[in-house]
């Protein structure tokens, strides 16, 4: 017959009088410790990502047009500002940069750098022309602010390139 010994449960210095273990709560409270800080983490690897608002490789995106090319926010934050930057070529006549009314649902532009040299309405768009540099490449920003928290969808384009965009306004 083999020597079986009953294993009994390892118990720790012995508690003073009056003192209660509360080793179980202790080990539950360590492991809500632990999922709060991976929680944490990814929450702040989603912010550096640019997954949360403004920053980061993801809270943008590039659209490119044969007259040039838009950046928009990708990812935005309600009721904060944000850009949408245009860059057109060189070239020797005015360019018109458009969007529909349903861009200006998404965001009010609250100004724009340098001003355009007039506006234009063709197709329910609105279009913002700019004089031309035949030297050198021109860059726009649209200084925007954000009005409604939801997937946004609306069209943006140059001239007569224009594309169905969409942005994801957090709340």
């Amino acid at each position: 017959m083999s020597d079986v010994k009953a294993r009994k449960p390892s118990v720790g210095p012995a508690l003073p009088e009056g003192v209660k273990d509360h080793g179980t709560f202790q080990r539950r409270f360590w492991a809500a410790q632990r999922v709060a800080w991976l929680i944490f983490g990814f929450i702040l690897i989603a912010c550096l990502l640019g997954l949360l608002g403004r920053g980061g490789i993801f809270s943008r995106r590039t659209i490119e047009y044969s007259g040039g090319s838009i950046e928009i926010p990708a990812i935005s934050r309600w009721n904060a500002p944000d850009e949408m930057r245009v860059i057109l070529p060189a070239s020797r006549g005015d360019q018109i940069v458009f969007v529909d009314p349903r861009f200006l649902e998404a965001f009010s532009i609250e100004g724009v750098d340098p001003p355009q040299k007039g506006t234009t309405r063709k197709d329910g768009r609105i279009g913002y022309i700019f004089g031309a540099d035949p030297t050198a490449s021109s860059r726009i920003v649209f200084r925007l602010q954000t009005q409604q928290p939801g997937l946004r969808a609306f069209v943006v384009g140059i001239e007569n390139d224009a594309a169905e965009q969409s942005t994801f306004i957090l709340p």
